[in-house]
Order: structure tokens, then sequence, then C-alpha cells
């Protein structure tokens, strides 16, 4: 399965690879590997929104950083990478999916990660859903999904808080 994931992953335009590797030079995160659709026409003349996704390590986290768009027309993709993603990452590191890189989520996304996070914790993982967007916590709160996902609003949020979590202070 993870050669699986390692080949959807790995293919992409090289504009994509470029883009990438910038953004790795950027920052000291350990390597990316990117996957998604390709831009298509759509009726009209107009251009759908890909999909793409990087996938990175830290320590035992595995981390799902998406742009584009997620809608109807690639939810099967979505499905799949997410999937994929949950059955690969181990105990005790989190799945986190950030998804401050979307330009559009549709509704249809927030129930496959809800199932997603179900089955993480029942192997004893967490799932937590990234945005910086403000949108994206509103729309779990008035649905109810709040209380089946964990959200944050930044990637730090999640590891820091695993990372930083000492236990209770003594005073002395």
């Amino acid at each position: 399965m993870l050669s699986g994931l390692r080949r959807k992953l790995s293919r992409g335009t090289a504009g994509r690879r470029k883009a990438a590797a910038s953004e790795r030079a950027n920052t000291s995160a350990p390597p990316a590997h990117t996957a998604g659709l390709q831009a298509r026409d759509a009726p009209g003349g107009a251009v759908e929104e890909e999909l793409h996704v990087l996938v990175e390590r830290r320590g035992s986290a595995l981390l799902v950083h998406a742009g584009g768009s997620v809608d109807a027309s690639n939810i099967a993709l979505w499905r799949r990478l997410v999937g994929e993603a949950a059955a690969v990452v181990t105990a005790p590191g989190p799945l986190i999916i950030d998804t401050s890189g979307l330009e559009f989520m549709a509704i249809c996304a927030f129930p496959l990660l809800v199932e997603e996070s179900a089955g993480c914790r029942r192997r004893g993982i967490r799932l937590c859903l990234v945005s910086d967007q403000h949108i994206v916590a509103r729309v779990l709160a008035a649905t109810g999904l709040d209380a089946e996902l964990a959200f944050a609003g930044s990637v730090d949020d999640v590891l820091g808080g695993a990372r930083n979590d000492l236990g209770p202070l003594l005073d002395g």
C-alpha cells in the first residue's frame, strides 16, 4: 500500500515539482512528495482548479498539505489520498490534514474526514484537520462535526501540543 501511495504522490507536473523544491529550499522541512490532478478545461472555456497534495513526515507525524480545491469532481481522488495516508501513518503519530492551501472545500469533503478520523482513532492515531481559514472552524461548528473531528488553526498548534505535553507542573 505504501508503494501505491508513493506512486500516486510521485505523479505531477514539472512545475509542481519545481514549486515543491522551491518551497523545501525555503523551509527546513524534510522532502515532500506531490500528487495531483491536472487542470482541465471545463464547459464554457473555464479551467477547473486542480487538487494537489504535498505529504511529509515530521517524526511520527504524517502531514498532508492540500492545495487547489476539493469538490464533487475530485472527491474520489481526495478520498483515495486521505485514505492511503491514513493507512500508512503509525501510532502514536498524528495524521495532520492541512487544508490551509485550499481555495475551496466542498461540504462533501468533511464527512470523509470524519470517517477517516474514526478509523484512525481505532488504531490509536489522532487525525487533525488544520486550516488558517476561519470559515472551516465555523462549518465544523455549524454542522456539529467539531465533536467528531479535531481541528487546529496551524500545524504548529498540533505538533507543539504533542511535543510540549510534559504533564502538569509541580509547585515547589
